[in-house]
This record gives structure tokens, C-alpha cells and sequence, in this order.
């Protein structure tokens, strides 16, 4: 067979998040290079650019992806626990880009050749399986798709793929990614019943997956909205309390049937990165507190989502998005909640290892010692309001450290 001559490598994006899907390789060229009418590279590639965002659960093909006989790169959006070990390894390029970014790059820069998703047969058409994200606005950029079809009828309130040529199919062959487990303590408690003291009245909230939101949530005695980019069964929690007003709206959901109950329900609206973290959107809805949690935070405010002793653990995601849009909502909060220690360190620092959100988009950092307001605040009343709420172990340190760093 003579190879096609290529520019540049075939590009794969797989759509992410839980219940993403996730088949090697191989199968997926082989699935597209069945397709009628697909180009000569689809099963004959000179090379291949796998494109992932934030997996939950590590692909076992990853490993093996860079001895294929096909020159193979594989780049990742958001570094997840799918992820980690393969980025700290070098086996996977970490892109540190915002979610709301992702939409447009897919149209220009980014432009997908195969995009693979997980869906339904339904009627004839496809049903997505997991959620929206940046999948959609994927295929709709690239028009071609390799659909890992899901048994069984279509969940009902799930969107329908758009318009797209299907080049193949492959069969989903690993069960749905379990919902997490997340117990708070009582740090996270205290955490919580700091947040939840911020929070206006009638609010639209946003929060961060883990222990700590899982806390706030907890502690709410108000209700209110919820506008986020992954909801969890906190959220089927808070309705049960009658906490929730009107549907939620989320770009990601991880959880069990209760959550799919609420999108069958009209409950839970599933909606794409382009419309959760629209930065003019978000910032026009009064009272939005977003509460996100982080590595690290400087005594300055900036924030470190990103980076772990020198790994790389997770991306800006959505963070740094729904900090500008709550700092400039009428009314809103932009909050950053976290343990005052982390693996035996403070998590309050002189300067974080890598600025994922900057200073000037943090209004309130919360630790289980207190509420640090910053807004308004200059760099030194900023510094004397962090060290108060840092761990008391830490304290001294932390002063002599930032006195000699300014």
C-alpha cells in the first residue's frame, strides 16, 4: 500500500472525563479506516497525535502507545489520576490550558482529524454517554467521529451527537466508571463551615470535586443555584435537603443513578465547557460563588493548582475561569478552600511553585484556622491576613521566608 503523504500528524482527540472513552489506538484505526470515504491517512497514518483531557482511570494502553510502530505523541489537556503516572514519566505532554479555551482552539489551532466518543444507538441517531465538556464542540470542529457504542437503551436527557460522519464504530468493553468516594473529616468540616458562612442568600454556587466541597455542600443551611463545571452526588444530596433551586447545570457529572435521575428528570441540566466556563455568561450571574480548592497559595493570594512537590498533578481547568467570573459577579465570591498542611507541609508559601490563578482573581482563602479577606487588601495585608489562618506549626517560618523574599 502506498502511505499517504502527510503535513501533519493524524490528530485524536478522546472525549474525556468519567465514562470517557478510552479504546487503544489501534482499534480506533482500524474502526476508521474502515469508514467509507475516509482519507487514505485513517488506516495508514505516517504518524499520530492522541489528544486526552482529565481521565479518571489510566488507559492500559498508554504505556505501550510510544513503542507502536506508528510514531505516536500523546498530549493531555488537564492531568487527572488516569493521567499522573504517565505524565511524571514522560510518556504523556501536559498542556496547561483554561477549559473555556478549549472550544475555540478545537475550531483553529486544535482542530481534531478523529474525534472519539462514547454513545447510544438511539433511533437512529447517537446518544453521548458521559459528559458534554469539550466533546461536542470537538466533533462538530472535525465532523468525524469513532463512536464506542454503549449496551443498552440511551439514558434519557442525554445530548444527541451533532451532525458528524460516522467513520467506525468499536465496542465499549469496560464497565462505567464507579462514582468517588469522599469522606470529610473533621478539618474539611471546619473548612465547610467557614465557606458556607460567606455565602449570600439566593447564590449560585460552584464547587470543586473532594472532601472539601463535599464539606460545604454539607454545611449549607440556605438554598441555592448550582452552575458548575462537574456536579457529584453532593448534588443529589442538596436536592434531597431541599436545598437546590431550580435545575442544575453542569458540564461534567460524576456519580451514581441518583444524578442520573436528576437528567432524566430535567433536574441536571448537562451543558459544554463553552457555555459553563463563558467567562461574560458566568460573571453576569449574580451572587456566583465559585469555592475551588489548591496546592498551594501564596501569601500574596496567587494560587497553584497544578503542581505537587515538583509533579504534576492537575491543570488550571475550569479554576482560574470561575475565579474571574465570581470575583466580577454582582454580588459573587471568588473562594479558595484548603487543609492548612498537605503531606506533612504548609500549603500557605511564600510563592507557589507555578501560578495557576493570579492574586488579583482571589477574594477569600479559607483553611480550617479561619477566613482570609483579601479583597482590597495591598501585598503586605494580604501576607499578615494568610499567616493567620496558616497551620501555627508553620507560622514563624513562613515570616522569616516572606520577609526575606520581598
Amino acid at each position: 500500500m502506498i502511505r499517504a503523504t502527510q503535513r501533519q500528524p493524524l490528530r485524536i482527540a478522546y472525549a474525556d472525563g468519567p465514562d470517557g472513552a478510552l479504546p487503544p489506538p489501534e482499534q480506533v484505526l482500524d474502526a476508521a479506516g474502515r469508514g467509507r470515504g475516509v482519507r487514505a491517512w485513517a488506516s495508514n497514518p505516517e504518524s499520530i497525535e492522541l489528544f486526552l483531557g482529565w481521565v479518571v482511570r489510566e488507559p492500559p494502553w498508554i504505556a505501550g502507545a510510544l513503542g507502536a510502530e506508528v510514531p505516536i505523541k500523546i498530549s493531555t489537556f488537564l492531568v487527572g489520576a488516569g493521567t499522573r503516572r504517565a505524565v511524571a514519566s514522560g510518556v504523556v505532554d501536559y498542556v496547561p490550558l483554561r477549559l473555556s479555551t478549549l472550544s475555540r482552539l478545537f475550531s483553529g489551532r486544535l482542530r481534531q482529524d478523529i474525534v472519539v466518543v462514547g454513545a447510544w444507538e438511539d433511533g437512529g441517531s447517537w446518544r453521548l454517554a458521559g459528559s458534554p465538556g469539550w466533546a461536542l464542540a470537538a466533533v462538530r470542529a472535525s465532523g468525524r467521529v469513532v463512536v464506542e457504542r454503549w449496551p443498552g437503551k440511551a439514558r434519557p436527557g442525554q445530548p444527541l451527537l451533532p451532525e458528524c460522519e460516522v467513520l467506525g464504530v468499536v465496542e465499549r468493553a469496560e464497565p462505567a466508571d464507579p462514582a468517588p468516594t469522599v469522606r470529610s473529616g473533621p478539618v474539611q468540616l471546619a473548612i465547610g463551615r467557614h465557606v458556607a458562612g460567606l455565602i449570600p442568600p439566593r447564590a449560585t454556587l460552584q464547587w470543586g470535586p473532594g472532601a472539601i466541597g463535599a464539606a460545604v455542600v454539607s454545611c449549607l443551611d440556605t438554598p441555592v443555584s448550582v452552575h458548575s463545571g462537574l456536579v457529584t452526588d453532593e448534588l443529589a444530596d442538596l436536592e434531597a435537603r431541599g436545598l437546590l433551586t431550580g435545575p442544575a447545570r453542569a458540564a461534567y457529572v460524576w456519580g451514581g443513578e441518583r444524578l442520573s435521575a436528576m437528567i432524566a428528570g430535567g433536574r441536571l441540566e448537562l451543558i459544554e465547557v463553552s457555555e459553563s466556563h463563558d467567562l461574560t455568561a458566568v460573571s453576569s450571574i449574580e451572587r456566583f460563588v465559585a469555592v475551588n480548592t489548591a496546592v498551594q497559595v501564596g501569601l500574596d493570594g496567587s494560587v497553584n493548582v497544578e503542581s505537587a512537590g515538583g509533579r504534576i498533578v492537575a491543570g488550571p481547568g475550569g479554576h482560574p475561569d470561575f475565579a474571574v467570573a465570581a470575583s466580577a459577579s454582582r454580588g459573587g465570591l471568588s473562594v479558595v478552600a484548603m487543609a492548612s498542611t498537605a503531606g506533612g507541609h504548609s500549603t500557605i508559601v511564600a510563592r507557589p511553585d507555578v501560578v495557576s490563578t493570579p492574586r488579583s482573581d482571589v477574594d477569600v482563602v479559607v483553611t480550617e484556622y479561619g477566613v482570609a479577606d483579601l479583597r482590597g487588601c495591598s501585598d503586605s495585608e494580604r501576607a499578615a491576613r494568610m499567616m493567620s489562618i496558616c497551620h501555627p506549626d508553620y507560622r514563624k517560618s513562613l515570616e522569616n521566608e516572606g520577609s526575606s523574599s520581598r
